[in-house]
């Protein structure tokens, strides 16, 4: 089963995931970070190379690393609303300890995985806007000058009006001009992202970057993204 970990209000997620089902007969399956983090049983053991974990969950019974073929990690937080009683050092604790256990759970997973966690983010890479136009720049992307001072309020980016979703090195765009896609293939390639929505504004010379959003809006996906992630899928690649 092919795993979509995604807020309960993810929209687009929940529109692509029934595309995935019904263009390519994907078993595909969302589930939330209140279903993991309120999970009644997990199980996560780490031997070496080898790795087994099995999670029980309310809704979809339970899951096993074997019986996942695939994640698209589209997790933006974990929630903590069971910690709020709980004293202020305690809290930081547990919720750091929260997000150890379900990176490592997802990180440590046999199968494809689009999107893994790092040591601070269940996310991925977080970056501020700045060094976010610091590797836009550096990967080859159009950019606006922007002058950003610790006394002064960030300045703001470019309004975003087109957009490519880059996954695995292929982009996805009906807006973006094709000259843009080798670098924002850099641009996602460089900061760690398996997939990344890559956000333009409009210039005095053309397109400039604005800013990357690390969960694109996959109802902007293109028939290409849900043929190259099935894809990805039926063919296990790591």
């Amino acid at each position: 089963m092919i795993v979509f970990l995604c807020s309960p209000d993810d929209i687009s997620a929940r529109w692509f995931v029934a595309s995935l089902r019904h263009d390519h007969g994907i078993a595909a399956q969302i589930i939330t970070p209140q279903e993991l983090v309120y999970a009644p049983d997990m199980e996560h053991r780490l031997d070496g190379t080898d790795t087994f974990s099995s999670v029980t969950l309310k809704s979809h019974g339970t899951l096993d690393s074997s019986s996942i073929t695939g994640v698209v990690n589209r997790l933006e937080f974990l929630p903590d609303a069971h910690l709020a009683r709980v004293s202020a050092t305690d809290r930081a604790y547990s919720q750091q300890e929260l997000l150890a256990i379900w990176s490592s759970w997802i990180s440590a997973l046999p199968c494809p995985v689009i999107n893994r966690p790092t040591a601070i983010s269940v996310t991925g890479p977080l970056f501020h806007p700045a060094i976010w136009q610091h590797h836009a720049a550096a990967a080859g992307l159009p950019t606006a000058p922007m002058l950003y001072d610790v006394d002064l309020p960030d300045p703001v980016p470019p309004v975003p009006v087109h957009s490519v979703i880059v996954c695995r090195d292929q982009c996805h765009s009906t807006s973006v001009h094709p000259d843009l896609f080798g670098a924002s293939c850099d641009l996602a390639r460089y900061v760690g992202f398996d997939m990344l929505e890559v956000m333009f504004g409009q210039g005095p010379g053309g397109a400039v970057f604005s800013h990357a959003a690390p969960v694109p809006d996959l109802s902007r996906a293109q028939p290409g993204l849900l043929a190259q992630v099935a894809h990805i899928f039926q063919e296990g690649a790591p």
